[in-house]
């Protein structure tokens, strides 16, 4: 009891960096903890084979667990390098599945061995209820796979195989390791290990085979209950090997037994167990509370639990500070332009300070952060955490979804916005609180209209996120290319997730895309039949999951016969450059994604050196025009703060009519990175100059860039 009480724990302890961490960091701490724990399951399988060599001879099952186990590991690591230090999808074959699969074929001949080496079989009845219900799990697997992948080419065939062949193995051990469990559980040196051996087959079964209640379910958000039940299948087997090393090896552990035993059952006492898990479970059911009580714990003075919020500011300053709050897609679906936009915005804030300091002006500013995390429901409990400390001036959302979100709660408690990426015109609306320092998707569809139809495109596919963003731009799109003369196609919307999982490079995200895009497939070759591959196009509204959207496009043959054109949530993404499918299928395909241009022609260009590439690990996400946008907006936001507090105006009251009456004019009087600002009476900025970005491939180094290719310049450049 007190071992498994011991295991049990130091699983869950293992895995809380895992269940604590944020949608993003779970995938590079599942990586880590899955090398870690593979590492110790194979260290004590070497010092148990070391210890107790003298028993190899009669049974040499302990060597094949010790090449599995090592198998595993060597897999992790590779899996690890590929995740963590390249950041892409490895290829299909990859060499951790040369590792993994012959790790199997070792564990699965011990098992057999051991199963001869049982003589009469007991519990048979058992046993055939167990096989029958894998097989039918297996059957039901294979099935889901079948309707779901594409197999007419070698890629799709390879991935197919790939990924069934684990359930299968899985299936195997687990019927192989039932049996001989229920046959040797008279010997007690052999039935610790096995139990803990047993638990965890069943642990890698149930983990590799998440991806069927993922798809029918659509919990993307939860993959990472697939990593644990990984992570703690090495712990159960580690668990076993120390169990037999302490008690049946020939090397000697047992030292003071009576001592350690005293100690362990002091320490695992009911009484201790009880005060550690009922704290334990009150801190889990606080951290999990819904977000909106960030407040109370806020006022309860405990708010560093929640690791979406950057440290409130503190302060003992002689200056009048000012708090510029921003909302940040640290996380989630547009996370990869989170940490270029929080390098500018800081870095805004010690211009705007040196700036004051300069003129010896008695106020300063304070930027305070809190991670959007891509979502409706994380934006609208930051805007109300950066509220409770008093930001009244917020720069962001990001997206017009959370910018939607956020917006009511604004309005009534009279919190000016300055959005730096937010587009949808559905949210332009006159005498609200939102200022926009880039144009609304009006013009973007209007400019990639006319691109289009001057690339002699005649007929568009549309493939969008089916939020405010995607809805809005492909119909401004879509009324535009009509007018010029061009058909769209009823396409395809699909329903975006947040989370890391919707724009991971996991091979399950990508089988879970092959049914909106083989809908694709279908309309683009009814097209390409009426009016031919040259005149037909797909246009894409996308964040950062366009990587296993083009990943898996080229496995359909009429997807890749067409021009495909993107949108301003695309241009510059890192991942689909990283990636050399992706990268290859978008150069195959010219695809084209326009970004709106920002005046880096001004002289104050220079103070965004390394804002967009050294700062943030060289990923330029759209960066250059989000960070100068976000730049300008801490500027403009700061000034109108001071100029509101020279005006004898009562500071609690910041915002309202007369507040944002001070900043159109700070902002249409502001000559910033991204030049002048004109806003149109909804508060947005008039402009219609955007560059083309494309994905060119560097022949001497074998890499893939981003270019831009002006080929709009409105009136306003």
């Amino acid at each position: 009891m007190y071992f498994f009480v011991t295991l049990f724990s130091a699983i869950a302890v293992a895995n809380l960096v895992i269940i604590l961490a944020d949608s993003d960091s779970r995938i590079i701490y599942s990586s880590w903890m899955l090398i870690i724990n593979s590492s110790i399951a194979a260290g004590l399988s070497l010092i148990a084979l070391i210890k107790d060599r003298s028993n190899i001879k009669k049974d040499k099952t302990a060597i094949h667990l010790t090449i599995g186990l090592v198998f595993w590991f060597i897999a992790n690591i590779i899996w690890g390098y590929y995740e963590i230090i390249l950041d892409i999808v490895s290829p299909v074959p990859s060499l951790a599945d040369l590792f993994l699969l012959s790790a199997y074929g070792f564990l699965i001949y011990r098992l057999l061995v051991t199963y001869k080496q049982l003589g009469k079989i007991t519990n048979k009845k058992t046993i055939y209820f167990v096989s029958i219900g894998t097989g039918l799990f297996l059957i039901y697997i294979l099935n889901l796979m079948l309707s779901l992948t594409e197999i007419s080419n070698s890629r799709g065939l390879m991935l197919f195989i790939v990924t069934i062949a684990y359930p299968i193995l899985n299936s195997i051990l687990t019927v192989l390791a039932l049996t001989i469990l229920l046959n040797i559980k008279n010997e007690r040196h052999h039935f610790i290990p096995w139990v803990c051996e047993l638990v965890g087959l069943l642990a890698i079964v149930i983990g590799d085979s998440w991806f069927a209640i993922i798809v029918l379910t659509a919990f993307v958000e939860q993959i990472w209950i697939s990593a644990i039940l990984l992570s703690a299948h090495y712990l159960l087997i580690a668990g076993g090997l120390v169990w037999y090393l302490r008690h049946y090896s020939t090397w000697d552990l047992r030292t003071s037994d009576n001592v350690v035993t005293k100690k362990i059952r002091k320490i695992f006492s009911i009484k201790i167990i009880l005060l550690f898990l009922i704290p334990s479970a009150f801190v889990l059911i606080l951290l999990y509370l819904p977000i909106n009580s960030v407040l109370l714990a806020n006022q309860a003075g405990i708010s560093w639990i929640y690791p979406t919020f950057h440290k409130p500011p503190q302060s003992n300053s002689i200056y009048q500070e000012h708090i510029v709050g921003a909302i940040i897609p640290l996380s989630g679906s547009l996370s990869s332009i989170g940490k270029p936009v929080l390098a500018s915005l800081e870095k805004a804030e010690g211009d705007v300070n040196g700036y004051f300091e300069y003129h010896n002006m008695s106020s300063r500013v304070k930027l305070m952060v809190a991670d959007s995390k891509t979502s409706p429901e994380e934006s609208l409990a930051a805007i109300k955490y950066l509220y409770s400390f008093g930001a009244r001036v917020i720069v962001g959302p990001a997206t017009s979804t959370a910018v939607s979100a956020v917006l009511d709660f604004a309005n009534e408690n009279n919190i000016t916005l300055l959005s730096y990426a937010s587009t949808s015109p559905k949210l332009s609306i006159g005498g609200d609180s939102l200022f926009r320092l880039v144009p609304d998707d009006k013009s973007q569809g209007k400019v990639m209209a006319e691109k289009m139809m001057d690339d002699g495109i005649k007929v568009i596919v549309p493939f969008w996120r089916a939020d405010i963003y995607g809805n809005e731009l492909v119909n401004a799109t879509k009324s535009y290319f009509e007018k010029l003369g061009g058909k769209t196609e009823e396409g395809v919307n699909y329903k975006p997730h947040t989370g890391k999982f919707a724009t991971s490079l996991h091979r399950i995200n990508f089988i879970m895309w092959n049914q909106e895009l083989k809908k694709m497939n279908t309309m683009v070759s009814d097209a390409i039949t009426k009016y031919g591959k040259e005149s037909v196009g797909v246009y894409v509204i996308s964040y950062d999951e366009i990587t296993p959207i083009l990943i898996q496009a080229q496995l359909f043959d009429n997807l890749g016969k067409v021009s495909w054109y993107g949108s301003d949530g695309i241009a510059e993404n890192h991942h689909l450059t990283k990636n050399i499918d992706s990268a290859n299928f978008a150069t195959q395909t010219g695809f084209t994604n326009p970004l709106y241009s920002v005046g880096m022609d001004n002289q104050t260009s220079h103070v965004m050196d390394g804002t967009s590439s050294g700062d943030t690990d060289g990923e330029h996400d759209g960066s250059m025009t989000y960070t100068a946008t976000a730049y300008d907006s801490f500027w403009i936001a700061s000034k109108s703060l001071v100029t509101n507090s020279t005006m004898d105006r009562n500071q609690a009251d910041v915002s309202g009519e007369g507040f944002n009456e001070i900043l159109v004019e700070i902002a249409e009087s502001y000559d910033g990175i991204t030049g002048k600002i004109d806003l149109n009476l909804a508060g947005d900025r008039i402009s219609e100059n955007y560059d083309f970005w494309y994905v060119v491939k560097d022949n001497i180094t074998d890499v893939f860039n981003w270019e831009a290719e002006p080929k709009y310049l409105g009136s306003n450049h």
